[in-house]
């Protein structure tokens, strides 16, 4: 008898063990206790750590087994209890661990989805804990990236953000700006303008809503620089011009500071530098313009200064490689800023605007060193064959459609001006050369400029 009823209480016991291990019954069991807490608003600890285990390892053996809708149902039912304020400071990463095992078992989907419940537990984590939960996000987005699963990314950019809203912290900004640029820089690489563009949009709304003077204007000019450095050095003609496009509607609209955008024009000065060095660039020249733009910006002399400064450097690095036609794209953002400067000038008229003048006579100085620099590399070209290289080479580009007269302007007065400059030169004339055309510079034209010190 004895026998029997071991024998039977064994039976039942691995009956009841083999119903137990039941993912069903698991569920229910779970949900059971999530029910209990949700209604008696209570957390034990222990009893909050022994749910959480229970959960994941339902989560893991629906991903393991390849069953998609237990996996959604025990990922809805982490966010519950995520919610309820049950988690602790691993599970960033134990969230991110099973994110990477659906991954591994080709259930994007899944992963989507969990990618979701980091949204209730930034809820519920304190100020100090969200740099880890952005950090994992961060984590979450590259990997997704690689593995060309770019809606997984998008997903995680998107809670990212939402963790900006969350606190003020410095911290959390901080980590917020660091897994921006990793992802930024990532999606770059893989090809994806896409993601690069909800980013731009997302922190655009976001640089909205934050005052002018707010300390994380240096932490988007260092997201900013890495990507522009990094489209560069891989020459990715395409998002060059959507990313300097991008940098100047936040200056236009004033959603970066003078400082931040003087910071931008340094990175802008050394980018251009160092990829003039590249003969086959398409690079240095749109920076170089970005630079001058962002400092007619500011306003400031050093920082214009800066921008001409940087931008005369990479000509001089690209005329010193290559012919003045094939460099032309780098030369052609000093030239193209003195001559909108000049144009803004004559049609100011009574109005004095110093900084604009001073600005004029700093692009003036750097085109004739470029062009002195040009002319000892050859020494049977004049200035004047020079200006007219620049001159034919200017029209030809499809953006100044419609300012050839604007062009021959100030091809003509920088003519001048450099016989004036140098004196040894004023039997130097400009006939036979394109730019060489009366009534160019009026007579009210020439008064204006004579003020200004450029004519006699």
């Amino acid at each position: 008898m004895a026998v029997l009823l071991i024998v039977l209480t064994g039976i039942i016991l691995a009956a009841w063990c083999f119903y137990t291990r039941r993912l069903d019954w698991q569920f229910r069991h779970i949900a059971s206790q999530l029910n209990g807490i949700t209604r008696e608003r209570q957390m034990n600890a222990a009893a909050a750590k022994r749910i959480m285990r229970q959960i994941y390892k339902v989560l893991k053996a629906s991903l393991i087994a390849g069953k998609t809708d237990n996996a959604y149902r025990a990922f809805d039912m982490l966010k519950l209890a995520l919610g309820l304020g049950l988690g602790s400071a691993v599970e960033p990463a134990r969230i991110t661990a099973v994110i990477f095992l659906a991954l591994r078992s080709n259930q994007p989907d899944a992963a989507g989805h969990g990618i979701d419940a980091f949204r209730p537990l930034l809820k519920n984590v304190t100020a100090a804990g969200i740099p880890a939960v952005v950090e994992q996000l961060g984590l979450i987005a590259v990997i997704s990236l690689k593995q060309r699963q770019n809606f997984l990314a998008a997903r995680a950019v998107e809670v990212i953000f939402s963790s900006l809203y969350l606190s003020q912290d410095e911290v959390v900004r901080t980590a917020v700006m660091r897994a921006l640029k990793v992802t930024g820089l990532t999606a770059l690489r893989r090809g994806d303008s896409g993601l690069v563009r909800d980013i731009q949009a997302k922190l655009a709304g976001w640089l909205a809503a934050e005052p002018p003077d707010s300390a994380v204007q240096e932490q988007v000019v260092g997201v900013l620089s890495a990507w522009l450095l990094r489209v560069v050095k891989a020459g990715d003609a395409c998002m060059i011009e959507p990313l300097t496009d991008y940098v100047r509607q936040l200056a236009e609209k004033n959603l970066l500071s003078d400082n931040a955008l003087a910071g931008i024009v340094a990175e802008c000065s050394h980018i251009a530098g160092m990829d003039s060095l590249n003969p086959f660039s398409q690079a240095a020249g749109a920076i170089s313009m970005l630079s001058l733009d962002l400092a007619i910006q500011v306003r400031t002399n050093d920082t214009w200064r800066q921008a001409v400064d940087g931008a005369g450097q990479a000509a001089r690095l690209a005329v010193a490689q290559r012919s003045l036609t094939e460099s032309f794209d780098i030369v052609y953002p000093l030239f193209e800023a003195g001559r909108r400067l000049l144009t803004a000038e004559l049609n100011s008229g009574s109005v004095n605007d110093l900084f604009r003048q001073q600005a004029l006579y700093t692009v003036m100085r750097e085109c004739l060193q470029l062009v002195e620099f040009i002319s000892r590399q050859n020494f049977t070209v004049t200035v004047s064959d020079i200006i007219d290289q620049l001159y034919l080479d200017w029209i030809k580009r499809p953006a100044n459609a419609g300012h050839q007269k604007s062009i021959k302007r100030f091809c003509q007065l920088f003519f001048l001006y450099c016989i004036r400059i140098k004196r040894r030169q004023k039997r130097l004339t400009a006939e036979g050369s394109s730019f060489n055309a009366p009534n160019i510079i009026t007579v009210s034209n020439r008064e204006r400029l004579t003020q200004l010190g450029y004519l006699f």
